[in-house]
Order: structure tokens, then sequence, then C-alpha cells
């Protein structure tokens, strides 16, 4: 391939200075304003789509588009065009996007991948109040920057039908992989469209492929509009069901069943991902070995105590005290497993028994094995805390809450500060006992 003979040049404004990417239907470019020195992403649409209705179209819903201020849109400067191309300019943002942090990291975490959703829901919402909706909200259009500040990109741009399954034939605008049924169908589309789309988005970024993903584009199509929303909780166990639920009504074939707007779903998966704390099946799993290991040692001693009363060993055993039969430890039982959401679940009902010192270590092999980012370090790093505070270790009890504070949802922190504040009280009675 050649050099590119539009570096150097200038489009619109714009001194172009190097090629960003480039897809079927339009490639981006790192530009400089020539007048202000400000750095812009400049994207060229080819030429095929320069189409009469399709550039009335793009010129106007740019223009609405530039007129959008909200901390998770990427700003447009300017679009226009010249010489019968198509471009748009917009603020260059340091970092990657969605599509490629999930190729390169794999799926998020349920918290993470809300606080990157979050952001684009709010940004959805903002276009949504100016009469404007996205159609094309998919990985390759969230920008994830540093600290995971999240902008949406691509307004007022469409595509053509290609390998990568985006297309604009008839009334169809968007990529099939997060499109609604409506979408498909060349039915009316608004905010509820968007809402679906980011539904496939999150399904997604916590699973690694998107909900109705088929092997061919056609199949892709069909289950969009036929097939119903796979259920979450069968590829990833540990997702509170509630969620999956959520998920399941963003996902709804008609846009009547979905919810109303992006910050609506968006609010439904927050409370939705803090509760339950615990895994019903897990925990029934846990209590069930709590039973039955009491029930064996409880057994085992009444074995030995008759052993020892009435075993016949050629002479008369004499009367004395029988030693305390030692029965089998269900924490050593348990506390063999590596598996954090047993060990925070098994943790959690010692707690619920105010069996505070046997929960103990549940809890700390329960936080030093759950993954950095995940539910069940949260719920554990609370659990542990709230254990500790019954047990009088005031001051590690509030290190612990304080973690846990900054690590879980905000929609548990109305749980977590009563604590806090029981454990800040604790110390400071601690403190005034020793004062001199």
């Amino acid at each position: 391939m050649g050099p590119d003979r539009r570096i150097g040049t200038e489009l619109g404004g714009y001194r172009i200075i190097e090629p960003l990417g480039q897809g079927a239907t339009s490639v981006v470019y790192l530009a400089e304003h020539v007048r202000l020195g400000r750095a812009a992403a400049l994207k060229l649409l080819a030429p095929a789509l320069g189409e009469a209705d399709f550039r009335e179209r793009f010129l106007r819903e740019s223009q609405l588009a530039a007129s959008l201020d909200h901390p998770n849109i990427v700003p447009v400067y300017d679009a226009g065009e010249v010489d019968g191309l198509l471009y748009i300019a917009m603020a260059s943002v340091e970092g990657r996007d969605l599509k490629t942090l999930l190729a390169e990291e794999g799926p998020l975490p349920l918290r993470r991948a809300l606080r990157i959703v979050g952001q684009v829901g709010s940004a959805l919402d903002a276009a949504h109040g100016r009469g404007l909706v996205h159609r094309d909200v998919k990985p390759a259009n969230v920008l994830v920057a540093a600290d995971d500040r999240t902008y949406l990109s691509d307004f007022g741009v469409v595509k053509d039908l290609a390998s990568n399954g985006t297309t604009r034939t008839g009334g169809f605008v968007g990529t099939i992989e997060y499109s609604a049924p409506e979408q498909i169908e060349g039915r009316e589309v608004d905010a509820r469209t968007d809402v679906y789309a980011l539904a496939c988005v999150l399904y997604e970024s916590l699973t690694g492929t998107p909900p109705f993903h088929r092997s061919s584009e056609v199949a892709v199509l069909n289950a969009h509009l036929h097939a119903a929303p796979p259920k979450l909780t069968r590829a990833l166990p540990e997702i509170p069901v509630a969620v999956e639920s959520v998920i399941a009504k963003a996902l709804s074939k008609s846009p009547l069943d979905r919810y109303g707007s992006c910050g609506e779903f968006v609010a439904a998966l927050r409370t939705a991902a803090a509760d339950p704390r615990v895994h019903r099946l897990r925990l029934a799993l846990s209590l069930t070995l709590l039973v039955l290991v009491a029930l064996l040692g409880a057994a085992i001693a009444l074995g030995v105590h008759a052993l020892v009363t009435n075993g016949e060993s050629g002479s008369k055993t004499p009367e004395t005290t029988p030693a305390t039969a030692q029965p089998v430890s269900l924490d050593q039982l348990l506390l063999k497993s590596e598996d954090a959401r047993t060990l925070n679940d098994a943790g959690f009902a010692l707690v619920q028994a105010h069996q505070y010192a046997r929960a103990l270590p549940f809890l700390q092999k329960a936080v030093r094995n759950a993954p950095v980012g995940s539910l069940t370090r949260g719920y554990a790093t609370f659990n542990l805390g709230y254990t500790l505070l019954n047990l009088g270790r005031c001051q590690a009890s509030l290190t612990s809450l304080q973690r846990a504070l900054q690590i879980e949802a905000k929609s548990a922190r109305k749980y977590i500060r009563p604590q806090i504040k029981r454990a800040k009280l604790c110390v400071q009675r601690g403190a005034s006992s020793t004062a001199p």
C-alpha cells in the first residue's frame, strides 16, 4: 500500500497528521485545527455515502450532535462537506474503545461493566432529551479513557452493510449484533431502541459475546426478532438473578416492554447488582454441609462414648470421666475450599447465626481469594468488617468497612455507613478506656 496522500493536506480547516483507524465506510485521522491548533479526530466518510438524502440527514444530525454538551459524549467540533467528501471533526480521546478493551482484557467484572455502561446510559439520555437517537450503540463506539472515564461517539454517522454487520439497507441503520427488532424491520425508533443496544453491550461486556451472536448475519437478525434472551446466569453463575431479569427486560422484543430510558435501565441494574448478597444455590449447599457435618460429628461423639462406657476388654473398665470426643469439624472441611463465593456464603450464614468467631476465617479467606473488582470481593469485605466489629476488633473492623465503602456499589453505601459509624464509636471508646 502506497503512502496516504491525505497526510499533510488540509480539509475543512484541519491539517491531517496521521491515520487513526479505518472501517468499511470511513477513515479516521488525527488532525489539527489550522487556526486554533487544537487536536481532533477527523472522520471522513466514503464518497458512496454522499447521496443527497443521506448527506442532508448527516449534516442535520451532526449539527444536533455538536449541540450536545455532556461529560460522556465525545464533543463534535464541526461537520461538513468539501468537494463531495463528508467529514466530521470530534475531540481526540486518549484511550481504547470498549471493543479493543474486551479483546485485550476479556469480560469485565460486573462492577466495572456497570460503571462503564452507566456513563454511556447517561450520555444517551442526554441525546434523547434533544431528540437524537444514536441507533449504533456498540463497543466500538464506546471510548474508555483513564480511570474508566467513558465517552460515547459517532452520533449522526451511518454506515453501509459490510462484513462487520453494518447496514443502511432501506430504513435500517445500525450494527446487526446490537440492533433492536424495530430497527431491523425498518419501523420507527426511539430511546428504547438505544436501551436495547445498551443491554447488548452490557451482556457482551460481561460474557465476551453479544447476546444474539450466531454463525451468520441472517441468523443474528432472526435471533433478534424471535429468540429469547440467553440466560446470563448460565454463563456467569455468580451474577445475581435479578441482574439477569433486568437485562432480559431491556432486551424485550417490543419497545413497550423495555425500560423507558437508559437511566431507568441503569438504575434497575444497580439495584439488582446489590441484591442478593449470597447466591441461593451456594448458600443452600453450605447450609446442607453445615447440617450434615454437625450430625456426623454428633454421631461420632456418641459412638466413642459408647465404646468407652460399654466396650469389653476382659475386665471392667474403671469408671472414669470420658474424654470429650472431637467431632468432625465443618470449618476445617469448608475452609479447604478455594472458591471465594462459597467461603463468603458460609461465613455469611454463620454471621446470620451470630457465630462471629466461626465466621471470621471464612470471610478472611474469601477476601484473599476473591478477584479484585468482583462482587464477591465487595460482599466479603463488608461481611468481614461487620464480623470484626461484633468481635470487638474495632480498628480492624473500621479498616475493612472503609475499604468496603470504596469498592461496593453506591446502592450498598446506605448499609455500610451505619456500620462505619459504629466502628468509629467503638474505636473512640477503646481509646478512651486506655487513656491515662
